[in-house]
C-alpha cells in the first residue's frame, strides 16, 4: 500500500502497528491464521488462511471462521477512523454465504459505509484469494462505539 493512502488513517496507524496489536490482544485470531494485508481511510483487507483447524468436512472453510474474519477486519477499518479502540463492539452482523470457500485464502475487505458518534455501520466482501471476482460472502455490520479515547499509536515528534 502507498505511504500516502496509509498516512491519512487515524493516528498515522500501519499495518503493521495494527498486526502488532492483534498479536498481542486478538492471539485466537492469529492462531487461526488472520492478519490484516491493507488499510487506508475507511477499509481494511483481511486474509484468513487456509488451514485444517479453519475446515468443515470437504475441505470448506467454515461458517464461523468466515464470521469472525467479517467481525475482524470491520473492527479494524473502524480503527482506520477513529483509532484503535479496544471496547469497539459488535452491535449486528448479518452474513450472506453465496458459495462455498475451498481450497485456498480468503480476502475479506470491509469499508466503512457510515461513522456516527456511537454506531459504524460496514460492509465487508469475502472471496477467495484466487478468485477476487467470485465473491463466497457478503456482510453488513454495525459496531457501537465507546466514548473512550482511542489507543495512541503514533510516533513521537
Amino acid at each position: 500500500m502507498n505511504d500516502e493512502v496509509e498516512s491519512a488513517v487515524a493516528d498515522g496507524l500501519t499495518v503493521e502497528q495494527v498486526n502488532a496489536y492483534l498479536r498481542e490482544n486478538m492471539g485466537f485470531s492469529v492462531e487461526r491464521g488472520t492478519t490484516i494485508e491493507k488499510i487506508g481511510p475507511g477499509f481494511a483487507v483481511a486474509r484468513q488462511q487456509y488451514l485444517e483447524k479453519n475446515l468443515r468436512p470437504g475441505g470448506i472453510i467454515s461458517g464461523p471462521t468466515l464470521m469472525e474474519l467479517t467481525d475482524l477486519v470491520v473492527w479494524v477499518a473502524i480503527f482506520t477512523k477513529v483509532g484503535i479502540v479496544p471496547m469497539a463492539v459488535t452491535w449486528d452482523l448479518k452474513i450472506n454465504f453465496l458459495r462455498t470457500a475451498r481450497g485456498g485464502d480468503v480476502l475479506a475487505t470491509a469499508k466503512i459505509l457510515k461513522l456516527g458518534r456511537s454506531l459504524a455501520y460496514a460492509s465487508v466482501d469475502l472471496a477467495m484469494d484466487n478468485n477476487p471476482d467470485d465473491l463466497v460472502a457478503h456482510a453488513t455490520v454495525t459496531y457501537s462505539l465507546p466514548q473512550e479515547k482511542p489507543i495512541s499509536h503514533s510516533s513521537p515528534s
